[in-house]
């Protein structure tokens, strides 16, 4: 028996095209956005659900990476 809970994500109208690249760098984007300006609260987690979901997982490390070292090129 599976404990994790599978959902579909809503649909975003900011992001209507089939392709998600847009919507993958936002959300990581608003994430730690939210996050520098909330803190680390629940309501910042349904951006990082989306672009788990939404993103390959090399473009969120090459993103990780970048931000350490602070050259990622979007506003956080």
């Amino acid at each position: 028996m599976c404990d994790q809970e599978f959902r579909t994500l809503r649909f975003d109208p900011r992001f209507p095209n089939q392709n998600q690249t847009n919507a993958c760098y936002m959300n990581y984007c608003d994430y730690y956005r939210c996050r520098r300006l909330l803190g680390d609260v629940d309501d910042c987690k349904i951006f990082k659900r989306y672009f788990e979901t939404i993103c390959p997982n090399f473009w969120i490390e090459h993103f990780d990476e970048l931000r350490e070292r602070g050259a990622f090129p979007g506003r956080i």
